[in-house]
């Protein structure tokens, strides 16, 4: 009589006595009931699933969750499912099955087609999601999109996802983004996508792929014609993963869209923008700075601008592109029809790459901005671009800041300038031009009519330079701009204080503690007669003297504008006082005039009072007791304020200082400007309210 009731519940069958049962079922047998409850240390319940798996034809679905089912329970069902065509659903939740159980589950299942709903999530490892996806897509045929980021799926999960995968053929998206996938589980996906024409858009951000893994991908889009979406974020791809790449990518004309960011390659976002570009024309702006792509990712940028013909505006600040990127973008800008601001700052260029930029600019056609910063193209690069700027009819801004062009350099854009009927705006800041270059450029601003900005800070011009612009100035009424900041240059600051009048629309002109001398103030009246809407104008503490006070006398009495005029503190005498007193007889606006603080004695004094009463208008004057403001060491006071104390202040002592305390000798009121004398280690200071008193 053949067995076919088989209880052996609550026992201690071991696992090995268990696997005599496993063979025992492996042959025929009439057995229709086995119950191995109770016997934890054997797989009990998964021996159970197996012997119902085999034996009830009628079993659909198979709930087997939180059972400490472990690898050799999952080999059991396995085995199970190798020839059922039955079961259509399995729940293995919250069991003890690791990295052989699940092996063993998905070689079954490679045969079955008869599960659709597979459940192992809860157990210890990601690829069970993987698994459970797996039959998914096997059991759903409207499975379109494979989103499973931040899974930590591995390398295996991958396996069993491609392996479903190629029995779907409307999957479109996958999405496998942080999920701990190298190299190899990447190589499972590509060698399936090589021949797919249903995915559009891959997703691999926050994985571990290498150049291998990029080698990998682009044998798949050579062969891949439907992949629209490819997204690498944060990899591990180096410069020759990138290249190998492109050298694909380059030629694909399908990708629309490509994500490279953080990976250890500079490359990388040069050939986003590649694809960027070539794919989209509407692109009007390139913005790539400081991204170090260097002269192999200025090629892509350079053959996207082939596909790309509406760019307005390209700024590759800091990428050191060198002699070799500036050629490949001079070759393709040559005829660019759209290009009208370049900027190619820091970018380790000398002379050579400077004159491929200047073949360029002879026949760009619309090029109005041109930014080479930092760079090196040096005397013979200087040369080159002022050859360009001869024949340029578009060019209005060009920066050439520090970028070693010395004296002969200036040279050569100075005779650029004097025939250029384009260019309003010049840099050519830090580049040891030196007196000898000023002279040059000086010379140049005589006859040029079009430049209206011009930047010559740090270029070690001394005042014998300055000099040459002064007079330069005087002819040229066009420029408004003109920097001349250096530590050598006494009138520097002052020079670049006076032409921002000549687009000043304010009412007021602050001009105090420049310590301008009379020799600036020729200009500053051919420039004020220039400008129609100053009405008050303060001078304090500079040194203008008698020259300077009769130059200003000028001004007031051909003046309708002027209002109050500030002269405190000037080295003006009894001579300068007279002529001053002259022009406010000839003026009817004038209704403020001070002159505190000056070397106008008794005779300087009558001038100024009888204009005062003779005039038609009325006027105010300070000038009362001006030789009482004295220290008392006979010392004549002058207008300081803070900040002309803090300077003096830290070149006596040799640092720093954070500020400077004013207090009055006489009140001991703090002030941040006081009549001063430097003659002690303390000084000496009157405040104005004192001062006053004093008079």
């Amino acid at each position: 009589m053949a067995l076919r009731v088989l209880n052996l519940s609550s026992n201690e069958i071991s696992a090995a006595a268990a696997d005599h049962f496993y063979q025992f079922f492996q042959n025929k047998n009439k057995l229709v009931q086995f119950d191995l409850k109770g016997n934890a240390e054997c797989d009990a319940t998964a021996m159970e699933a197996y012997f119902q798996i085999r034996n009830n034809k009628k079993t659909i679905e198979l709930d087997l969750r939180s059972n400490q089912i472990g690898d050799k329970g999952a080999k059991y069902i396995a085995d199970a499912l190798q020839n059922n065509t039955t079961l259509m659903q399995l729940d293995l939740r919250s069991n003890n099955i690791e990295d052989k159980g699940v092996e063993d589950l998905f070689d079954a299942l490679k045969n079955n087609k008869t599960l659709k709903k597979l459940r192992l999530t809860g157990n210890r490892d990601g690829r069970f999601i993987a698994l459970e996806t797996a039959v998914c897509i096997r059991s759903q045929k409207n499975f379109k999109q494979l989103l499973l980021s931040s899974n930590r799926i591995g390398n295996n999960g991958v396996r069993y996802l491609t392996e479903a995968l190629r029995h779907n053929s409307i999957i479109s998206t996958i999405d496998l983004s942080g999920n701990q996938i190298d190299d190899k589980g990447l190589h499972y996906l590509t060698d399936f996508l090589k021949n797919n024409t249903s995915v559009h858009i891959l997703k691999l951000n926050i994985n571990s792929i290498t150049n291998m893994g990029a080698t990998y991908i682009a044998e798949m889009l050579n062969g891949n014609k439907t992949i629209t979406v490819l997204e690498l974020n944060s990899n591990k791809i180096q410069d020759k993963g990138i290249e190998n790449l492109a050298d694909v990518i380059i030629k694909n004309k399908t990708l629309k869209t490509l994500s490279l960011t953080k990976n250890p390659s500079v490359l990388a976002v040069a050939l986003e923008k590649f694809v960027d570009l070539q794919q989209n024309k509407t692109i009007t702006g390139l913005e790539l700075c400081n991204c170090n792509i260097g002269e192999e990712g200025m090629k892509y940028i350079a053959d996207a601008l082939n596909y790309n013909k509406a760019l307005i505006e390209i700024n590759l600040e800091g990428n050191q592109i060198g002699n070799t990127g500036a050629q490949y973008l001079a070759d393709v800008l040559e005829h660019y029809p759209t290009l009208v601001r370049l900027n190619l700052e820091d970018n380790g260029i000398d002379g050579q790459g400077a004159q491929y930029l200047a073949n360029a600019l002879e026949t760009i056609l619309v090029l109005k901005e041109l930014n080479l910063n930092k760079n090196i193209i040096g005397e013979q690069g200087a040369k080159y671009l002022a050859d360009a700027l001869t024949t340029s009819k578009t060019l209005i801004r060009l920066d050439l800041a520090d970028n070693r062009i010395g004296k002969e350099g200036a040279l050569y854009l100075a005779k650029a300038l004097e025939h250029n009927q384009t260019l309003t705006s010049l840099s050519l800041e830090n580049n040891c031009i030196g007196n000898q270059g000023a002279q040059y450029l000086a010379h140049a601003l005589e006859t040029n009519i079009v430049l209206t900005s011009f930047d010559l800070g740090k270029n070690q011009i001394g005042n014998e330079g300055a000099n040459c612009f002064f007079n330069a100035l005087k002819k040229n009424t066009n420029l408004k701009n003109l920097h001349l900041n250096d530590d050598k240059i006494t009138d520097g600051k002052t020079v670049s204080a006076i032409l921002r009048l000549l687009d000043c629309t304010n009412d007021c002109l602050w001009l105090d503690f420049y310590r301008m001398e009379d020799n600036l103030i020729e200009l500053l009246s051919s420039v004020l007669q220039r400008n129609e809407t100053i009405k008050h104008i303060s001078i304090i503490t500079n040194k203008i003297g008698d020259r300077g006070a009769q130059v200003l006398a000028s001004l007031i009495k051909d003046s309708k504008m002027l209002i109050s005029l500030d002269l405190r503190s000037n080295l003006i005498g009894d001579q300068g006082a007279g002529y001053l007193a002259d022009a406010l007889m000839n003026n009817t606006t004038l209704t403020k005039l001070k002159l505190r603080g000056n070397e106008i004695g008794p005779s300087g004094t009558k001038y100024l009072i009888d204009a005062q009463q003779n005039r038609t208008t009325p006027i105010q004057l300070e000038l009362n007791g001006t030789l009482k403001l004295q220290c008392p060491w006979g010392h004549r006071l002058e207008l300081w304020n803070s900040s002309m104390r803090k300077e003096m202040s830290e070149k006596k002592f040799k640092r720093r200082r954070a500020s400077v305390k004013i207090e009055c000798d006489i009140c001991s009121k703090n002030s941040y400007l006081s009549w001063y004398c430097p003659c002690s280690m303390k000084g000496f200071d009157i405040c104005e309210e004192c001062a006053k008193r004093n008079d």
